[in-house]
């Protein structure tokens, strides 16, 4: 994990600024969890949290880093990228 993530572009800015993608980020960034972990510690469906990471994932915030099979289904754990984000406020 970094210790910072520079946010450079007008995207990634607006992709953190959801307070429901904040809050997944938050606990990505304490431990690495699956979508359903997540989801039971915010009070959320998982549909709902699995929609918000994979935004997440998309642009570079959050990462799959295990994948584990239990029962004939695969677990995917996702951790942040960095402990701490900035905006870089040259952005074009």
């Amino acid at each position: 994990m970094e210790e910072l993530l520079v946010l450079n572009s007008p995207e990634k800015v607006k992709i953190i600024s959801d307070k429901l993608r904040i809050s997944v980020l938050k606990i990505l960034i304490e431990k690495q969890a699956t979508v359903k972990q997540v989801a039971d510690i915010l009070g959320q469906s998982s549909a709902k949290i699995h929609y918000h990471v994979k935004e997440l994932e998309k642009q570079g915030f959050v990462r799959i880093v295990e994948v584990v099979e239990k029962g004939g289904i695969l677990e995917k754990y996702y951790r942040a990228v960095a402990k701490n984000y900035k905006v870089d406020y040259m952005i074009s």
